[in-house]
This record gives C-alpha cells, structure tokens and sequence, in this order.
C-alpha cells in the first residue's frame, strides 16, 4: 500500500507552524521530502508525524538535560507590559548553554529564552520561536552554524531577526567557508554578555 503523504501546508497545520518553516526545515533536511514534476514538494505523513514527536518529546525536557530548554520567561520588573525578547542561542558547548541561561537570566529584562545544543535542533526552534535574537556558534557536528546560515538565508528569514554569531574561528579559518551575511554582529569568543544585554535592551527600546 502508497504511504499517505501530505503537501506543506498540510504539515504546516500538523506542525503547528508556517509554511515557510516546514520550507526550511525541507532544506535543511530536517524534513524529509521531494518534488512532484510540477515542482510541489510533498512529504510522507509518517515523517511528519515523528518530527512531531520528537518536538514534543524536546519541548518537554528540562534545561538541565542536555541543556535543551523551552522557552525560559524571565520576568520583568517593570509595572508597564513589555512585549519579551525572544532569543534563540545555539552552541554544541553544554557548559555554555548552561552559562547563557544563568546569566541571562539574572538580568531581570523581558526575555523568552530557548537553548538548543546542535544546529539541527536550532533549526527546529527558529520555526518554534521565530526569535528576536539568534546567537549562534558555528563549530557544530552535523548541522554546523554556516549550515544554518544558508537554511536561513533560503527561506529569507535573517531578516526577521538579529544575527550574532559568537565564535572560536580565527579571521584566516572563516575565510575557508562562504561569507557570512553583511549585517549580522560577529565576535570572538569568550562570550561577550555586555554586547548581548546592550542588543537585547536595543531591541526592548525599539519597540
């Protein structure tokens, strides 16, 4: 028996997220699909179905395990409603992860922050999220950052959003690798946490 498959909106619907989003993760391979000669892209529902699952099942770890965290609210101390910066940080350095969160976290600003510990998972969480913010490490198995990158770039979706990529690589070992987008804010490592609060309190006054 013909496996059921379904088009994009269709998974869109199922995922719980836009077109576009299942256009990115199709390009990133995340999501398996293909093309009809016509040039729709389909996809198998018994993949969309375990995507779905493995979202689930990832949502619902704690940050502590794996460093994999859903959105962590901190709180404002502000009486007037401000609308939370959403940041994505992704980095394949668990330590990090776990340094991001809790200095983050001590700031006291409107923030909605997510952690994901490879550039597949981080591909998944920017059509979760859509974030305000992504830092981004670029030494990553598998799905590195430039990998990300380019997903991103695809689907036009950098700019809906702050690039800042925080980075080991030296300026003559980026030059091995495609040129990173004009307008995104690079750094070397360590990581700078003054520059992050100065972007994120740029983002809350802009609003």
């Amino acid at each position: 028996m013909k496996e059921d498959v379904c088009t994009s909106r269709k998974a869109a619907e199922l995922l719980g997220v836009t077109p576009r989003t299942i256009q990115l993760w199709a390009d990133a391979g995340i999501l398996d699909s293909w093309k009809t000669p016509g040039g729709h892209r389909r996809f198998y529902l018994s993949a969309v179905q375990a995507l779905s699952a493995e979202i689930l099942n990832g949502h619902r770890q704690p940050a502590a395990e794996e460093n994999r965290a859903g959105p962590h609210v901190v709180e404002s101390s502000a009486k007037v409603p401000v609308t939370p910066v959403k940041i994505l940080v992704v980095d394949d350095d668990k330590t990090l992860l776990r340094l991001y969160e809790l200095t983050i976290s001590s700031w006291g600003l409107p923030v909605e922050l997510t952690l994901a510990n490879d550039g597949y998972q981080g591909l998944i969480e920017v059509g979760r999220c859509n974030p305000d913010l992504l830092i981004l490490d670029l030494q990553m198995p598998n799905i590195d950052g430039f990998a990300v990158i380019a997903a991103l770039q695809q689907q036009k979706l950098l700019n809906q959003m702050c690039l800042m990529i925080i980075s080991g690589l030296e300026a003559d070992e980026l030059a091995e690798h495609p040129p990173l987008p004009k307008d995104c804010t690079l750094i070397q490592k360590p990581i700078p946490f003054l520059r992050i609060r100065e972007q994120v309190e740029a983002i809350l006054l802009s609003r």
